[in-house]
């Protein structure tokens, strides 16, 4: 029997573009639920978290299953906010295609821009989806030039609103010419063809000679009728927009109003027609785990079974491990190999989610997402195969923190739990990391923006009862090094009765390139010179004193550490040796090199009325931003630019208070660079 056609489909916006709204319109239309969820009144299904519900925005990636058309389409819907871009970076990291919506009014905004460099650096076909066309100063044909403009995309309308603002009433379908409204009796459900409007018939016509110019492009069946100026079936023109889609050369562009239940039905119908299938991607790329060597493996349900765990949800039934299937087949009970570790894992059950709620099944065929609950030892980023056919695909790649804040227990008793619950977080969510000040004792916790360590305290009050005192949030400053440098280190003692030696000696050298990245740790140790038994104890030391942070006390960025030399004494070489010998070397080179202190720069976009461009301006060039580029986007200036995290802590209060209310700011990390000299005197001791 074949498989339902399936669809992996993920939501990706600018906060506050209306994706969650969009998602609970698909879960009403194909009667996945009977009601119509509203995120302003915290009934929507998707935003199932208490924090979600109140702010009313996504805060986690949340997943279901609905059905249209005998299609299966999963759906991830993301979260908008910056300070929650891991949970967009690993769910395009898994998916076949997206549906980009894009906001009527402020069209391509700054964390728009975003999750489009994410989809693109996952070869993820988009289509979009321009809502809020009710809105008053909506531009349907301004947003697609801004798409064009700003995201280096090829937007191609297949529909065309009818009126605009509060006026829009429906689409014009340009591929059949006909124009769809939506019954507002049933809340939009009935859907209602008629013939084009007169007074659009012009326009309709130019819009669809220019869909099928750019859809010739990609199907020689459609460029020979074209130019022989035959009529051309629907059937052949969607062939070749499909085509140029999943080609990403093109990519479809719908409209309508979410909110007021309109245009939903034909985007559910364009991810059915033009986003990829699962069997559209013939293979899927890795490498052996232990030989490094490429596999390619057919994403079929024949092949064997490997699949990439994206996502983990702690859960005081065990951890609930989502998992993309790309070949063979995942069954419950059923012993897998992770491959990072190389040691089994069992998947005890396998469920499908709709947001927090789970449905049992026996198995997971390629292309499904599913989450599992059982596994010990696997977490956000594994790969999980078959024993006998291993694989290990690319993981997701998050971006380094630049927020931190010290949290400590109020009792000695609440101090394990507190460990406990911040590790159980950090499982869970990629971009929030936890240590300890070696001077001061705190625990400092680090995440994305302030939002994202309020949303982390709110959870460890509610959700694990832990009684903790939190500190203000600040910004993490980080620390690299100046030039390469060598380090040796001998360790020669007596323990135990007996004799221990070993001898250690590293490279440091910067690693400018890597931005945001974390540093790394390489090896060119020759067995000849230490047996291979004790290059794990040297390589879990020398990253351990990396993570311990350098002569600063500061967490070490941009830095590549090549362990190259060691001397071995057989009878008297132990592992702690090794590892003792490999940290000594490792802060000898650190302090060879020199080192500078990092701060966090922020890319920032903020939209204002024209009136208030010259003092907010003003403002900026006070706090050493970089102002890149000034737009006008319909009655609003934006000004987009680069600015010290520390600059702008908290300037939202601040731009509210230059605009009357009316200004709004989105920053992104974008990388970490030197301070200036007043800041780097305060880390001087």
């Amino acid at each position: 029997m074949a498989q339902q056609p399936i669809r992996n489909i993920g939501i990706i916006a600018h906060i506050d573009a209306g994706k969650t709204t969009a998602t609970e319109r698909f879960l009403y239309y194909s009667h996945k639920e009977h009601r119509i969820g509203e995120v302003d009144e915290g009934s929507a299904t998707m935003d199932w978290m208490p924090e979600e519900q109140a702010r009313g925005i996504t805060i986690t990636a949340a997943a279901t299953t609905i059905y249209w058309r005998d299609h299966r389409i999963n759906i991830i819907d993301t979260p908008g906010h910056v300070d929650f871009t891991s949970e967009v970076e690993r769910s395009l990291r898994v998916l076949d295609g997206a549906v980009g919506v894009f906001c009527g009014t402020a069209g391509v905004q700054a964390q728009s821009e975003t999750v489009w460099r994410q989809a693109i650096a996952y070869g993820v076909p988009c289509i979009v989806f321009v809502n809020k066309l009710d809105r008053v100063g909506s531009d349907y044909f301004r947003v697609l030039e801004s798409i064009r403009r700003r995201l280096g995309a090829q937007p191609v309308a297949m529909q065309i609103p009818m009126g605009r603002e509060k006026d829009f009433e429906g689409v014009v379908d340009l591929i059949r010419r006909r124009a769809v409204r939506f019954d507002e009796a049933s809340l939009g459900e009935t859907v209602l063809e008629s013939e084009v409007p007169p007074e659009l018939s012009e326009a309709v016509d130019a819009y669809r000679t220019r869909l099928i110019e750019v859809a010739a492009e990609h199907d020689d069946e459609l460029m020979e009728r074209y130019i022989e100026g035959a009529e051309v079936s629907e059937q052949v023109i969607r062939r070749a927009i499909r085509k140029g889609t999943l080609r990403r050369r093109i990519t479809p562009c719908f409209c309508g109003a979410a909110l007021r239940n309109k245009g939903i039905q034909p985007l559910l119908d364009a991810i059915c027609d033009y986003l990829p299938a699962p069997e559209d991607i013939p293979e899927v790329v890795g490498r052996h785990p232990k030989t490094g060597k490429e596999i390619r493996r057919p994403t079929t349900v024949a092949a064997p079974m490997s699949g990439l765990c994206f996502k983990t949800v702690t859960d005081r039934h065990g951890d609930l491990v989502y998992v993309r299937v790309y070949s063979g087949t995942l069954r419950s009970g059923v012993q897998v190999l992770n491959s990072r570790t190389l040691r089994k894992d069992r998947a005890q059950n396998i469920y499908l989610m709709h947001a927090n709620h789970r449905e049992k099944i026996e198995a997971a065929a390629a292309g499904n997402i599913v989450a599992v609950v059982g596994f010990r030892e696997t977490s956000t980023g594994d790969t999980i195969c078959e024993p006998s056919a291993q694989i290990a695909l690319e993981p997701p790649h998050f971006p380094e923190t630049v927020v931190s804040m010290a949290i400590e227990p109020v009792s000695i008793a609440d101090r394990q739990r507190l460990l406990e619950s911040l590790e159980k977080l950090s499982r869970e969510d990629p971009t929030f990391r936890q240590r300890e000040d070696r001077d001061t004792g705190q625990i400092v916790v680090s995440g994305m923006g302030e939002l994202h360590l309020e949303i982390i305290k709110e959870r460890l009050l509610r959700e694990f009862r832990v009684a903790a005192n939190v500190g203000t949030p600040r910004v993490a400053y980080r620390q690299t090094i100046l030039r390469s440098a060598e380090g040796e280190s001998v360790f020669d003692r007596q323990l135990g009765g007996r004799t221990q030696f070993a001898r250690v000696r590293v490279r440091v050298a910067p690693a400018p390139g890597a931005e945001l990245a974390r540093s790394e740790v390489r090896s060119e140790l020759r067995k000849e010179k230490v047996p291979l038994e004790f290059h794990p104890a040297i390589l879990d030391a020398v990253q351990g004193a990396l993570e311990s942070g350098g002569d600063l006390g500061l967490p070490l960025l941009q830095i590549r550490v090549t362990v190259i030399d060691g001397e071995f004494r057989p009878g008297e070489s132990t592992a702690v040796a090794f590892a003792a010998a490999a940290a000594g070397a490792f802060a000898d080179a650190l302090s060879r090199a020199g080192s500078v202190v990092l701060e966090p720069v922020m890319r920032f976009e903020i939209l204002l009325p024209e009136e208030y461009y010259g003092a907010v301006s003003l403002d900026l060039g006070k706090r050493r931003s970089t102002i890149r580029e000034v737009d006008l986007e319909g009655h609003l200036r934006v000004i987009r630019g680069t600015v010290p995290l520390s600059e702008v802590f908290g300037y939202t209060g601040t731009l509210r208070s230059l605009t009357q209310g009316r200004g709004m700011i989105s920053l992104e990390p974008e990388s970490y660079q030197p301070v200036g000299e007043e800041v780097a005197e305060r880390f001087r001791f």
